[in-house]
């Protein structure tokens, strides 16, 4: 398995990724993720968004010419400190896993290497909003839900 930054050649692939999490968001959850919604105009928009917004950091493990696994990282800018020691702070989003390649520790090898490269890159902090699901992943993972973040809904979705 190569842990990796994808690149415009897994566009398609990522899509694919996105488009399985929200079938099985639809199942699991009840969600309307793909009501109405056409595959190929969906995946014409989602490599459209990512040539556009080339600040997400995408992350894939793969197997020869399959993404097996992405996690999506959005880095936000920190003012400058006098000490100068964290840049940004991250926001992971979008993890998905093919359920074939699941339950391997395929995920969690990855995750470490987005938090070893995102350290290196002086990342304060990751957060991630995480499904009823995946909290306990998450928490094995070293994240922990003691901060209370605070939120504003500005429009609905």
């Amino acid at each position: 398995m190569e842990l990796r930054l994808a690149g415009e050649q897994d566009y398609i692939q990522l899509a694919e990724l996105k488009w399985l999490h929200g079938e099985e968001d639809d199942m699991d959850y009840g969600e309307n993720n793909l009501a109405g919604a056409d595959k190929n105009l969906f995946t014409e928009e989602f490599v459209g968004f990512l040539q556009e917004h080339k600040e997400y950091l995408i992350f894939a493990a793969s197997d020869g010419e399959i993404v097996a696994s992405a996690m999506f990282v959005y880095r936000i800018p920190k003012v400058p400190k006098p000490n100068g020691k964290a840049r940004y702070i991250a926001y992971l989003t979008n993890v998905y896993t093919r359920k074939e390649y699941r339950n391997q520790g395929i995920g969690t090898e990855l995750l470490s290497y987005i938090k070893g490269y995102l350290t290196e890159q002086k990342c304060e902090l990751l957060f991630v909003w995480p499904s009823e699901k995946s909290r306990n992943w998450y928490e094995r993972s070293g994240f922990s839900p003691e901060n209370e973040i605070f939120e504003c809904v500005l429009g609905s979705e």
